[in-house]
């Protein structure tokens, strides 16, 4: 088990970049989701967990919404449809500890991309689920809860 060092601070620069898309899932980028379930399941992270937060500027997400199953890693994620219907919620980040901030986000979206074998999925996501997956992609384009002003 490798648990990674969780990258910090609104003012990092790997959290503030714009991730690279996947081309190709080989052994490293297999080892690196390996690493990021890890750490995920080692700190105990019921939500999701981004690339960058570990030091690598991927377009990599984990999630993991129920403590009882294995976190799942999403590659290249893209929010396919948002619907209308909003929510605003408290969120906090791992990469900033002690903050909480009201974001409002879809309630209900649908996500694609591909797993650590490579294979195409989509994710019909609404609620806490949903706000998880926006959330993290949302770390692939260098964008920070503070970022969020209501």
């Amino acid at each position: 088990m490798t648990v990674k060092k969780i990258e910090t601070g609104t003012d990092n620069p790997i959290l503030r970049k714009k991730t690279k898309k996947i081309k190709n899932i080989n052994s490293e980028i297999k080892e690196l989701v390996s690493d990021m379930i890890d750490t995920a399941e080692g700190n105990e992270i019921i939500a999701g967990l981004a690339a960058p937060q570990i030091g690598h500027s991927l377009q990599i997400i984990i999630v993991r919404f129920d403590p009882k199953k294995k976190a799942i890693a999403l590659i290249n994620p893209k929010i396919k449809k948002a619907f209308r219907k909003k929510t605003i919620m408290e969120e906090e980040c791992m990469s900033l500890p002690g903050i909480s901030i009201p974001v409002e986000r879809s309630h209900k979206i649908i996500a694609e991309a591909l797993n650590q074998e490579g294979k195409s999925v989509k994710i019909r996501a609404k609620g806490i689920l949903a706000r998880i997956i926006q959330h993290e992609i949302d770390h692939l384009n260098g964008i920070l809860i503070v970022d969020y002003k209501l």
